[in-house]
């Protein structure tokens, strides 16, 4: 049986993508830049190879002999961005892999993608919104975009290409550390949890658990359509802004702590307290987020479902207890 590459294998989505494709019976290959870190992910059965998606050659030689890739690898908004290295990672590096796939004779490849640069505020599935006539020019959505079109451009010319779009991951992941990495959605939930942060920028925010982005991605390898766009929006009462899922997780928690919307703003203090990509995003003019159109082509083709917010939000407490990382 080929197996199915993942590229940011150690990722909090491309690790929950290695775990259950594992509990399924697939051969999985991880690409991974430290072995070490791996060390979970091969205890689940995976093969682990190390390389990085801003080296094409090791890009192409882990592609070898796999039948399909899920390709989760990118550098998140933070709030310091330096567009070369998100440009090496998020736009190259989806090169490299599909550039990969067509000359060892790869399948489907299933790219993670984002929504940030999408225009919602339109009728119709959320799968066909266009693409915004001024999306951002942070770092993150300019070479995501870019990605982006690389990888339709592929699926126009007759290749088996396909994107997901995430909203914001969070969860409990296989591998702790990477789960909780600083730009992680995660790690602003826990910061919130220990009374560690107090204001947040406002603007709606769909919040997804991670094992439904896995399982989403893991539905599109299987059943969905070259060329398609599936959204993996959370469930029920995932959106809110970022401090309304912080206050929320406080309240699952008993933790009393609470968390300040703000307000957009030119301030530039703005952007060195929150980065440039949120910023942005806050800036954009989504229209009433409870009148967005659902993710319909998702769920009919994918048999998509995900998991209602707060049962997400619960077993991130969970787990974060079982860590020590919370009371």
């Amino acid at each position: 049986m080929s197996a199915v590459l993942v590229t940011g294998a150690t990722g909090l989505a491309g690790s929950e993508v290695c775990r259950l494709l594992r509990a399924r019976g697939d051969a999985v290959r991880a690409l991974v830049r430290d072995a070490e870190a791996a060390a979970p992910l091969a205890a689940m059965g995976a093969e682990i190879f190390e390389g990085d998606v801003t080296d094409a050659a090791s890009v192409r030689k882990a592609a070898e002999g796999c039948g399909a890739a899920i390709h989760c690898a990118a550098l998140l908004g933070g709030a310091s961005q330096d567009l070369a290295d998100f440009e090496a990672v998020n736009h190259r590096g989806t090169v490299h892999l599909l550039d990969a796939a067509e000359a060892t004779g790869m399948g489907r490849v299933v790219a993670l993608s984002t929504s940030t640069f999408f225009d919602t505020r339109g009728e119709g599935h959320l799968e066909e919104a266009p693409i915004a006539d001024e999306p951002g020019d942070d770092p993150y959505t300019v070479t995501k975009l870019a990605a982006f079109r690389e990888a339709h451009e592929r699926a126009a010319a007759g290749r088996d290409v396909l994107t997901c779009h995430p909203g914001a991951i969070f969860g409990p992941g296989p591998l702790p550390r990477r789960a909780l990495h600083p730009t992680s959605f995660n790690r602003v939930l826990l910061a919130a949890l220990q009374g560690k942060i107090r204001r947040y920028l406002s603007f709606p925010v769909t919040w997804v658990l991670a094992e439904d982005v896995a399982r989403g991605s893991i539905a599109a390898l299987d059943r969905g359509k070259a060329g398609g766009r599936y959204w993996l929006d959370g469930g029920p009462g995932a959106v809110t802004s970022t401090a309304g899922g912080c206050n929320r997780v406080c309240e699952i928690a008993g933790v009393p702590h609470r968390v300040e919307d703000v307000e957009v703003s030119d301030d530039p203090a703005l952007v060195a307290e929150f980065g440039p990509t949120l910023v942005s995003i806050a800036k954009q003019d989504r229209g009433d987020p409870s009148k967005r159109p659902r993710p319909g082509i998702t769920e009919q083709q994918l048999g998509y479902r995900p998991t209602p917010f707060d049962t997400g939000l619960r077993a991130l407490v969970a787990w974060l207890r079982e860590l020590g990382r919370i009371e």
